[in-house]
Parts: C-alpha cells; sequence; structure tokens
C-alpha cells in the first residue's frame, strides 16, 4: 500500500528517538536494530505493533534508518514473525515508564520540529 508523505513535523514528533528509548536499542544491529526501533515507535502512540512493512511509510523507514545509522533497505531482512519480534515486543510492552517516554517525548519532539523547521527556512 502506497502512503502519502507525512508532513516533517509529524514524523520528527512521532518518530524520533528519544534519549531514554537508546538503552532499549543498545545492542541490537543492522536490520534488528531498525525494525525495533520501529516497533516502539509504532506502540508508543498506537498501543500496537504494525503487522508489517506495509503498514509503514517510506518516510518513516528513511528517518528511523537514518537516525539509527542502518540503511532503510535492511528493514527487508527483518522478520515480521517468530521468536525474535516476539522478544522485541515483550521487550517494548514491559519497557518501564514506556508512557512516560511518549509524554515527555512530545515536548523534546516538539523542540526538535521547531529547530528542524527554522533550519529548513534558513537554507530556502
Amino acid at each position: 500500500m502506497k502512503h502519502p508523505p507525512m508532513h516533517i513535523d509529524e514524523l520528527v514528533e512521532h518518530w524520533t528517538i528519544l534519549d531514554e528509548e537508546r538503552d532499549l536499542i543498545a545492542g541490537k544491529r543492522d536490520a534488528t536494530r531498525l525494525g525495533f526501533v520501529i516497533l516502539l515507535k509504532f506502540y508508543t502512540p498506537h498501543d500496537r505493533f504494525p503487522r508489517g512493512r506495509s503498514e509503514l511509510p517510506d518516510d518513516v523507514v528513511q528517518h528511523v534508518a537514518k537516525q539509527v545509522q542502518v540503511p532503510a533497505s535492511e528493514l527487508g531482512f527483518y522478520e515480521w514473525s517468530g521468536s525474535t519480534i516476539e522478544y522485541h515486543r515483550s521487550q517494548i510492552r514491559t519497557a518501564p515508564g514506556l508512557s512516560h517516554l511518549h509524554d515527555r517525548g512530545r515536548h523534546q519532539a516538539g523542540w526538535l520540529a521547531g529547530r528542524e523547521h527554522r533550519a529548513r527556512r534558513a537554507s530556502a
């Protein structure tokens, strides 16, 4: 399914990794790292996990991939069923303070969105 482009403010607000989330990501590499972060960032506002790659707009995957320094194409190697994704889901569901991260993230993401917007206007 083709998704319309996401507005940059929405992309930054919902898909930017917060400092408090970095401990959850530590130790994961490549497709596993990218897939985990996408699960985490999707779960936080939706209270559910994506069913697969088709639920994810390309700009979301690109934005997350840039942050975790993994090529977006690596998401093709993430397994959407099996023990790894079940472990990732468990880690996310039991992460201490996940709702707190989301609330605090809105403030940080708003600040980041403003900064990025000003940078884009300055370069135009």
